[in-house]
């Protein structure tokens, strides 16, 4: 029954998701469940986006900026779409289903999701019922898809309800000082914008940019009242996030690689909820909750750009569409995480790539124009030099990318081929499989050649990250991901997922076109189609959810975010000093804190402003000083002059264990025997854990 606390929040939070985005995709002429889909991915640029404009014209951070945004930004979208199709140059180049004859209006007629040039394996039969149409809000198509959205919404938050074990518990791990405490911040400032976040920890000197929308999104979540704590935001968004966005993501990149059968879009649930790798690693380690949200908006991106080069059997958005929508889901996935941007890019290097060479032999064919396809061809070459430029300036600094190799290339191999990212958890062989079997069907079939090709590019770059040395251009070659393994594994299932949905599509298939079925007549084809697409869904869900990989991984999140007497960051005797805190500490009192030690949290959990919000920060010159030498404040009057300039009135001490086992001690020995030297006295004590009154400067 504790889960019911957090359905408040998580519904606020699917309303932000939602909202803006839905009305930008509307206004773009989308409908049904491909406008559902990538509203979130238009949402999160909108709320990030809304959060940087407000702060720029002095307008506070509330829930109403992103959806006042949201409405101006359709608004531009639509007037825009409606200026392209007025002059007929809403698909350039235009489609070969578009009809040349114009109806009263003076607008290009077009059928339904116009086809690519050139024939298809994939004959009619195969195709899912019910095609979408514009203006269309629901088809037997569209039905299918929303029961298989609905199923892996279930199977995450169940996986989700299970990882953390509570709604108000939260990552022990390092960085959650950070991302916890921004969200207070934001709250408290009222100003959400990337280019100010950072002033939490910059120390007065000026702020570094932060992609900031997962905080923006966790921060409006708390300050509609809808949640009672900091974390309990947090994890409503973790469960809009992995529960809704990601497979509504996912199952838009899906419907955009070809028309499927039934029985493959309803696998297709049950599949990228499956997936060890994602979403759960990136909230179990670091914990990386703005790569986490990037990941999630990832699928509908790379949808965009698979319509965008026609690279499919089906199109769901036109040109001017896809320009659009994709320039402001980049943004979104951009400010989301920058890394994710990039990743986005690499996925779309071979869909480029394979569409320059699909119009190079159109053009030697004769059947396209040679000059149009030049400019096509030269285009491409921009957009490969623009990655190139990109691939050296959206990256963290040297300092923040300290990872090193950690495994040979083989086992780095098998381990992405597996899908048993850093040897973590057991190979999951059920998905592994049909990743592979989706690969051959590609290659046979001679359709979504891109899939294979981005396949192999972010196996590639995983086998660097885990085995490319120094020396080698480690820096260059996965620099953008921090040289992180856990980033680059989370992207697999992005391009797995898709290639495992088209290896059901193909079994299946035959299975129906044997002997066997094809003696069925009438009724009984359908509703043996039907009872293949059950039983394969219920059959990959038990496979997939209840396999050794996924409890692995479920229990190690578990354990990351439940409170013990020896957790990593903040212990329960921990916790109970910071419970305690706001009955002690008045609301205008700083306290002096050790972070790496876990003493940074009381912002975050018990509103209390600190001198350090995360143990990667620059301290101020007073918040220095006490550092080095608060214990010296009876005989140093400098120090009591910091303490007054920092309205510090009291000190967490938390002992001399540290998070990452390291030993920080140095940088804090004004922090030691303070009773001892007089210079404060506990007011509250759980175990060794202390909250003391500064009682030395009067």
């Amino acid at each position: 029954m504790e889960w019911l606390s957090l359905i408040p929040g998580f519904l606020v939070c699917v309303t932000v998701l939602f909202v803006p985005g839905l009305l930008v995709t509307i206004a773009a002429r989308m409908r049904g469940f491909d406008a559902l889909a990538l509203a979130p991915a238009v949402s999160v640029a909108i709320i990030a986006g809304s959060a940087m404009v407000a702060a720029k014209i002095g307008v506070g951070w509330a829930l109403w900026v992103p959806l006042v945004a949201g409405l101006l930004v359709a608004v531009v979208v639509g007037a825009v779409l409606w200026g392209t199709r007025r002059l007929g140059i809403s698909d350039i180049p235009r489609s070969r289903a578009t009809v040349s004859h114009r109806p009263t209006g003076g607008v290009a007629v077009r059928p339904p999701w116009g086809e690519p040039s050139g024939s298809s394996r994939w004959k009619p039969s195969e195709r899912l019922g019910g095609e979408l149409s514009r203006g269309q809000w629901l088809s037997r198509g569209q039905l299918t898809y929303w029961i298989t959205f609905a199923l892996s919404a279930l199977l995450l938050a169940r996986t989700v309800k299970n990882s953390l074990g509570g709604p108000e518990r939260f990552s022990q791990s390092l960085d959650n000082n950070f991302h916890l405490n921004v969200v207070r911040f934001i709250a408290e400032t009222h100003n959400g914008s990337s280019l100010f976040v950072n002033t939490l920890t910059s120390g007065g000197t000026r702020p570094a940019f932060y992609p900031a929308a997962w905080h923006d999104l966790a921060s409006l979540v708390f300050m509609s009242g809808s949640t009672g704590s900091v974390p309990m935001a947090t994890n409503a968004a973790i469960f809009a996030v992995a529960g809704v966005v990601w497979p509504l993501s996912m199952l838009f990149l899906i419907r955009s690689t070809m028309r499927l059968n039934l029985p493959a879009v309803l696998a297709a649930g049950p599949l990228l909820a499956g997936f060890s790798a994602f979403p759960v690693l990136l909230i179990k380690f670091g914990v990386l909750y703005p790569n986490f949200l990037g990941v999630a908006l990832l699928p509908a991106g790379v949808g965009i750009v698979v319509n965008f080069f026609r690279m499919s059997t089906v199109r769901r958005l036109d040109t001017v569409q896809c320009v659009l929508l994709g320039v402001v889901t980049a943004l979104g996935i951009g400010l989301a995480h920058p890394n994710s941007l990039m990743s986005l890019l690499v996925i779309a290097v071979p869909i480029a790539l394979m569409r320059a060479i699909l119009q190079i032999g159109r053009a030697l064919t004769r059947r396209a124009n040679p000059w149009m396809v030049l400019i096509q061809v030269v285009l491409i070459a921009g957009l490969f030099a623009l990655v190139w430029c990109l691939w050296g300036v959206i990256r963290p600094a040297p300092g923040a990318s300290g990872w090193g190799p950690t495994s040979s290339d083989t086992q780095a191999f098998g381990e992405a081929l597996l899908n048993s990212p850093l040897s973590e958890v057991s190979p999951q062989w059920v998905v592994s499989i049909l990743a592979v079997l989706g690969a051959f069907t590609i290659l046979y079939t001679r359709r979504n050649h891109w899939l294979v090709l981005s396949y192999g590019v972010i196996v590639y770059f995983y086998i660097s990250i885990r085995w490319l040395n120094w020396d080698q251009d480690r820096m260059w070659v996965t620099g953008v991901w921090y040289n992180d393994p856990y980033r680059v594994a989370a992207l697999l299932p992005v391009v797995a997922i898709p290639m495992a949905v088209i290896a059901v599509h193909g079994i299946t298939k035959l299975l129906m076109d044997s002997r066997f079925s094809a003696r069925l007549k009438g009724h009984r084809r359908p509703v043996m189609t039907k009872a293949v697409g059950v039983a394969v869904m219920i059959l990959l869900a038990v496979l997939t959810q209840h396999a050794r990989p996924m409890q692995e991984i479920v229990d190690q999140t578990y354990a990351t975010y439940q409170p013990r007497a020896d957790s990593p960051l903040l212990t329960t005797d921990e916790l109970d000093v910071i419970d305690h805190v706001d009955g002690i500490v008045p609301q205008d009192e700083t306290i002096v804190t050790q972070p790496w030690t876990g003493g940074s949290l009381a912002y975050a959990l018990a509103d209390r402003r600190v001198t350090a919000a995360h143990a990667l920060y620059i301290p101020s010159h007073a918040a220095h000083l006490l550092n080095r030498s608060l214990n010296r404040a009876g005989t140093d009057p400098a120090v009591c002059a910091a303490v007054r300039q920092e309205h510090a009135g009291y000190v967490l001490d938390f002992g001399t264990h540290e998070i990452n086992g390291g030993d920080h001690s140095g940088q804090y020995m004004g922090l030691t025997n303070l009773e001892e030297r007089g210079v404060a006295t506990t007011v509250y004590q759980s175990g060794d854990a202390k909250l003391l009154k500064i009682t030395a400067c009067g």
